[in-house]
């Protein structure tokens, strides 16, 4: 790790020592502005023909008899081939939004 990694946040000893708040408390706050967090993002687009489009059920979280829709499978044509892809519920309800409009 580089030393232009490593959170650096400066602290006042007034601010520790200061009566109004716990020193414990100071610290803890200076350690979460300390700490740095980096999150990567890769995303990938796929273009081609809607073959499939099959919802998958799994039980109520509730309990009841209704059953609840896990994830949805989309089945892709594409130019390099077929592919399937598992994505989230919501997406199901935006594709059939889009498939009526």
């Amino acid at each position: 790790m580089k030393i232009e990694e490593v959170p650096f946040c400066p602290m006042v000893r007034s601010e520790v020592y200061s009566s109004e708040v716990k020193k414990t408390e100071v610290l803890m706050e200076s350690f979460r502005r300390a700490i740095g967090l980096r999150i990567k993002e890769n995303k990938e687009v796929y273009e081609g023909e809607v073959t499939e489009l099959s919802p998958e059920e799994s039980e109520s979280m509730t309990g009841g008899y209704c059953k609840s829709i896990s994830h949805v499978i989309v089945g892709l044509k594409t130019v390099k081939g077929t592919k399937q892809l598992k994505l989230d519920p919501t997406m199901y309800d935006a594709l059939i939004k889009e498939k009526g409009a």
